[in-house]
């Protein structure tokens, strides 16, 4: 997505594709009650899994749009995308949970599920007599919001063949999908038409992990019923490649595919007989058996100053990064110069005297004898360039001097064990956008006294008030 385009002029179009997404769209305003039920059969579930004392309550947060600026007919049809930034603390366990059930998944059934450009290049680098194929590019419409609970849980019965998943983990999954949105004046929204507050939203921590289990079981229904050479999937972008036909057949392929994803419950835009696609960031030619980067036509790279106040090994790995890049998504010499001038005009007038070539940033990584691996312990103080003390230098001086090599403690703190690595401080637009989001949480919301610090509040011994000040304890003495 790019900002510059953006511009108070089309102001009230944006408030009106807003408005007409919630109080006449998809959701709908819900009673505040909604959150407790959720919250408790959050704790439910993570009692039962033995973990309720490290989750936490979820914090409300005001949801945002972002706009489409790059779909035809922008700005006159303006196209959003919601983002909950609100997530539940469940979604931490999800994730881990449908992580380790589509790892399994992917090493046990024959689908192209593709989770970066490298494995999509790999793919096609791998399809043999390419002239004679032709690709079709389908697109999943709405991703997200279009997947239901009866599709999840269609999914998840289906993965049960292949890997092991235990009811309280199944509980955990589903529960993590009741996701409610909250706005600025502190009204609270769900989806419409949808039971239990049941929404795949973007932005929670499972979100992505949800596409894939889905999409893993679309790939594993269009190998069953779809005729084509060879199909894979990105989230909610799809490739196949079939061999060249008359019309009509590549046509009724389409219509298979297309009543595949209908019968999931979900809508697709299919295009067939195409020789030439650009996917991701990369552009495929099947004529020529060659790829190269692509850019949207309103996607201009920029990058930090050279001059930028963050760590130096960031700044000077920036170039190399973007070469090596533009170099692996280039099949030839040819390609990579066709994409270079671009991005040695961004690095140029972000301050930069470097020039990408093809040969820079390649070089093949050393060859290290694998060991066994260390438990290390990371060291991330902010960097900042007025900060003239070595801090780096510092802290390793005083690992060294108090833990030396004859320590009991040398064995766990020493230079193998503990590293450091600087991090970035935040920039002025986060800076004033956490400030902004203070004083109007603080404007709209009271502020309420903390009354119990018990990790379980149940079982506090003063009823929820152990925090109270002055308290007058009275005792009655029996002998």
């Amino acid at each position: 997505m790019t900002y510059h385009q953006l511009s108070f002029w089309n102001e009230e179009c944006v408030a009106g594709s807003y408005q007409r997404m919630t109080e006449v769209g998809t959701y709908c305003q819900e009673e505040p009650q909604a959150i407790t039920e959720i919250e408790a059969g959050c704790h439910s579930i993570a009692k039962k899994l033995a973990i309720d004392d490290r989750i936490k309550p979820t914090s409300p947060k005001e949801a945002f749009a972002t706009i489409k600026d790059h779909k035809d007919n922008f700005p006159h049809n303006i196209k959003c995308r919601l983002i909950n930034p609100t997530k539940p603390e469940m979604g931490r366990v999800s994730k881990v949970i449908l992580d380790r059930i589509n790892t399994e998944l992917r090493s046990q059934i024959s689908v192209n599920q593709w989770r970066n450009t490298a494995s999509v290049l790999d793919w096609f680098t791998g399809l043999h007599e390419k002239e004679r194929l032709t690709f079709i590019v389908f697109d999943i419409v709405d991703f997200y919001p279009s997947i239901t609970e009866p599709l999840l849980m269609k999914c998840l019965t289906w993965a049960k063949r292949h890997t092991r998943i235990s009811g309280h983990e199944f509980d955990a999954v589903m529960h993590s999908r009741r996701s409610l949105l909250h706005d600025h004046e502190g009204n609270t929204w769900e989806k419409r038409d949808a039971t239990n507050q049941f929404d795949v939203s973007m932005g929670a921590y499972d979100g992505a992990e949800v596409c894939e289990l889905v999409g893993l079981y679309i790939l594993q229904e269009m190998g069953k019923r779809i005729d084509v050479a060879s199909a894979g999937l990105y989230r909610d972008d799809g490739l196949a490649v079939m061999r060249s036909s008359s019309g009509s057949h590549a046509d009724r392929t389409r219509k298979n595919l297309i009543r595949v994803f209908q019968e999931c419950g979900l809508k697709i835009t299919v295009e067939t007989n195409l020789k030439i696609v650009n996917f991701l960031d990369v552009t495929l030619n099947l004529e020529t058996g060659s790829y190269q980067p692509y850019r949207k036509s309103n996607d201009t790279p920029v990058y930090i100053n050279k001059s930028s106040n963050h760590p130096p090994t960031i700044v000077k790995n920036i170039p190399l990064a973007i070469t090596r890049r533009i170099s692996e998504l280039s099949s030839n010499q040819d390609a990579f110069n066709k994409a270079a001038p671009a991005y040695n005009n961004a690095l140029a007038s972000a301050g930069y005297n470097f020039k990408i070539e093809e040969n820079a940033g390649k070089e093949k990584a050393k060859k290290t004898r694998k060991g066994r691996s260390r438990k290390v312990i990371w060291f991330n103080p902010p960097y900042s360039m007025n900060v003239k003390t070595n801090i780096g230098a510092r802290f390793l001086k005083l690992l060294d001097t108090h833990f030396p090599a004859g320590n009991k403690l040398h064995q766990i703190f020493n230079r193998s064990t503990v590293k450091i690595s600087y991090s970035c401080m935040k920039n002025i637009k986060q800076i004033i956008k956490s400030h902004n989001s203070k004083i109007m949480k603080d404007a709209t919301q009271p502020p309420q006294k903390k009354t119990c610090n018990c990790r379980q509040p149940e079982n506090c011994p003063l009823r929820g008030n152990c925090l109270v000040d002055d308290v007058i304890y009275k005792a009655t003495v029996a002998s």
